[in-house]
This record gives structure tokens, C-alpha cells and sequence, in this order.
């Protein structure tokens, strides 16, 4: 079980709550970074990380902040910026990774202002205990990005800890990056995305109340409500994974407007579930895109998307039969 902390001000307490948490300060491999979603590069790091601190009795950390520092600090050019992972998910996935703790820095325009030195010596050596520290390529941190690789050796000598860069990661020649697949992601790129990610992309949603229509032609859907910050696929229709109360189902997925149905001005997301019966409303769905069937489109009767809906659910049958289920 991964523990989590939440640190703000210089002071743990329990996640999620006011509440001071005791923390011990013990000889730990630690990571930092946003890790918006835990892609093939972060996870050769995290790899890295759990086994050096397997190895040597040490304990394995992970800081991340919340929330993102792009958004704290406006540097996204004008336009929004949306996330590949919100907080929770993240944690989820790298409790799957094996991390002993995760520790959630609260991000503000004071704490942008640390100079590297200061939270290196503060917080990773006097209050975790750090022995090693595990970082990308290109990892820079502290005031405008002052501290480096450089910076992380030199203190080293000074408070005897171990600096281990892990190099460039490239799949298939892209480099691996949140932007490029954000950018997959935008383009409706799903398999492209996938592979960065080294596992589906995914987005947990509560189910909402909607219109009821689906029921109508035989596909009842779960409409999606997703936190705003959250980046949402181009528009279409996919094949899914869905994942409630710990279980999984097959699942076909649109994303758009209902054209056909009830053209509207804001984005709906609405999943069908293959081989499900129950209720679902309130409940919190966590859909894994697995491939992109086709563009949404608009129909000239119910009729003829009923018989495009009896296609699309057999192409996300034959799709997702291609995929564990495990």
C-alpha cells in the first residue's frame, strides 16, 4: 500500500485532509516531478527508482505538486491548459507501480520562489532523508528552473547522496513528452497516444442524469461528467474499457454534439456498456480508450443510427477482444 502525504508549508499531514500526519524522515530514493500521465519515460524513472530502493532498504518517494505549476504560474502562452492525469489518477497508477510513498506538494507562486539549493537541503535532505535521487534528462526545478543536473551533483558531494540521471526515452522515434500526446490525443490519435503511455488512456467521470433517448433504440448510455481540467479525446466515437465497482466491461464510447439525436453547443460524453444491467448513476466510471472507430457523424433517421450503433458495438467487440481484460 502506497502511503501519501500532503505537504504544505513545510508541514505533512494526512491526504485529503487538515490533519496532521507524523512522517519519518528515513533514507529514501526520491523522484520529483508533475508526472501528468505517468508515461513510458516517467515510468523508466519510477522503475529505476522502486528497484534502487528495493535494493538497498531504502524507501521509494515520489513528489509531485498539485496544483499543476503551469497553472499556478499562467505560463501556458494564452491558451488553457488540460491535464493527461488529474491528482487521483495519478496517484492510482503509481500505487500500481510499487511505490512506497507519494508525497503531494501544494503549488502556489510563493512556493515557485524556493531556490533549488534551499529545497533540495530543506525538504529532500532534512526532512525525507534523501539518498538517492532519480531524475529525466532534462529535469530542472526550483526559482526559474535554477537547479539542474549540475546543481543536484554538487550538493550531492556536499550532503553525500547519489545522483542518477536516466536518459532520453523515444518510442518508435517520438519522443516521448505530455505534449506529444496531448497533441495524439487532440488529433483523435489513440493508439499513438497509447504507446507514450505505455498503457490506454484514461479518464474516471461521474455518471450524470441525461435525456434517456438511448434506451429508446436499444443503447442505453452513462453520461460522463469529467473534471473541467481534464483533456478529452477529439470527437468520435471509440472503443473503450470501463472500469465500476472494481470490474470491467467493454464499451463503446461517443464523444461530440448528438447530431442526429439533440445537436447541442456543449460537448457530450456518453458511454455504453456491453454486457451490463444496473444502475448507474452516481457512480464513478473510469473509461481506458482503446481505439478510435470513426468520426461522429450526422444520421437522417434513428433507424440508420441504430444500424451504424450495431456496427460500431461489433467493431469495439472484435477491438477490444485485442486487448487484456485482465
Amino acid at each position: 500500500m502506497t502511503e501519501r502525504y500532503y505537504l504544505r508549508d513545510g508541514v505533512f499531514s494526512q491526504f485529503d485532509t487538515d490533519c496532521p500526519k507524523p512522517f519519518e524522515r528515513k533514507a529514501s530514493a526520491v523522484t520529483i516531478g508533475t508526472y501528468d500521465g505517468v508515461h513510458l519515460g516517467h515510468r523508466a524513472i519510477i522503475s529505476t527508482l522502486v528497484s534502487d530502493a528495493k535494493a538497498r532498504g531504502w524507501r521509494s518517494v515520489v513528489i509531485t505538486f498539485e496544483p499543476h505549476p503551469r497553472l499556478v504560474l499562467g505560463k501556458t502562452n494564452g491558451a488553457p491548459i488540460f491535464l493527461l492525469s488529474t491528482l487521483n489518477e495519478k496517484l492510482r497508477i503509481l500505487e500500481t507501480l510499487g511505490v512506497d510513498c507519494v508525497i503531494v506538494i501544494h503549488f502556489t507562486k510563493e512556493f515557485s520562489e524556493t531556490p533549488a539549493e534551499t529545497f533540495v537541503e530543506e525538504v529532500l535532505v532534512e526532512k525525507i532523508g534523501l539518498a538517492e535521487i532519480v531524475i529525466g534528462y532534462d529535469h530542472m526545478f526550483g526559482k526559474n528552473r535554477g537547479g539542474s543536473f549540475e546543481t543536484l551533483v554538487r550538493l550531492a558531494k556536499k550532503h553525500h547522496f547519489t545522483v542518477l540521471q536516466i536518459p532520453e526515452q523515444k518510442v518508435d522515434k517520438h519522443h516521448l513528452s505530455s505534449t506529444a500526446i496531448r497533441r495524439f490525443l487532440e488529433a483523435g490519435e489513440i493508439e499513438n497516444a497509447n504507446k507514450l503511455l505505455g498503457a490506454p488512456y484514461q479518464l474516471s467521470a461521474l455518471v450524470v442524469e441525461g435525456d434517456k433517448r438511448g434506451r429508446t433504440i436499444g443503447f442505453p448510455t452513462a453520461n460522463l461528467l469529467p473534471p473541467k481540467e481534464k483533456l478529452i479525446p477529439k470527437i468520435g466515437v471509440y472503443a473503450v474499457e470501463v472500469e465500476v465497482d472494481e470490474k470491467r466491461y467493454r464499451a463503446m464510447m461517443n464523444i461530440g454534439m448528438r447530431p442526429t439525436v439533440q445537436s447541442q453547443a456543449s460537448l457530450s460524453l456518453e458511454v455504453h456498456l456491453l454486457e451490463f444491467n444496473g444502475d448507474l448513476y452516481g457512480k464513478e466510471l473510469t473509461v481506458r480508450f482503446l481505439a478510435r472507430l470513426r468520426d461522429e457523424q450526422k444520421f437522417s433517421s434513428l433507424d440508420a443510427l441504430k444500424a451504424q450503433l450495431e456496427r460500431d458495438k461489433a467493431a469495439a467487440q472484435r477491438l477490444s477482444s485485442e486487448f487484456s481484460m485482465a
